[in-house]
């Protein structure tokens, strides 16, 4: 009788010992997965608005209409729920490859460089307290994969706040980084081809 609970006590500190080793083991493999990036992005403006704002509402995809016959691509970020939002948007009907790129009015572009125009509207959508357009600036694409893209970005912007909307002329700054998933719009062909430039 004493060797069988002999027994059945080392049987038990057998398992109690293969625990901790068996949890480390899951711990380290679960280190060593890539972790789940789910889309963000972050924006601080100062000039004529101060914020600072990070959601997960940052999403690209294709527009549904041409502008002036040529298709374009938007990365949204904060357009529904944020304190505040930009839009970036590049003419063309793929992502654009890694690099950095100017920020100018839509009249001002040339179809020589790609480059992207800006619209950041400070407040929310039901309670806005100013819209800027992006007189220049820089965004710079630091990864393209498919269905995924990100960024960072530095935009001047020139517009209006809501408490004085004849004055056009208010200057902010707005700087942030981003990694947006693609929407419906988006296949994975598109991302691909841009991913391989």
């Amino acid at each position: 009788m004493t060797g069988l609970i002999n027994d059945r006590t080392s049987d038990w500190e057998d398992r109690m010992l293969a625990r901790p080793t068996t949890l480390g083991i899951f711990a380290a493999m679960a280190l060593a997965l890539p972790p789940s990036r789910a889309p963000f992005f972050t924006l601080g403006a100062g000039g004529a608005v101060n914020l600072a704002v990070t959601s997960d509402e940052a999403r690209f995809g294709m527009s549904p209409v041409d502008v002036e016959g040529a298709p374009l691509l938007t990365i949204s970020l904060g357009a529904t729920s944020a304190a505040g939002s930009l839009s970036l948007s590049i003419s063309g009907d793929r992502l654009p490859a890694k690099g950095r790129y100017p920020v100018r009015p839509w009249e001002d572009r040339t179809a020589s460089r790609p480059q992207f125009e800006a619209l950041f509207v400070a407040g929310s959508p039901d309670h806005p307290l100013g819209a800027f357009r992006g007189e220049f600036g820089w965004v710079t694409i630091t990864e393209v994969e498919p269905g995924r893209i990100s960024g960072v970005f530095e935009v001047e912007g020139r517009g209006f706040v809501a408490s004085d909307v004849n004055d056009e002329d208010r200057w902010v700054s707005v700087r942030g980084r981003f990694e947006a998933q693609g929407d419906s719009t988006i296949t994975s062909g598109q991302a691909l081809s841009a991913s391989m430039q």
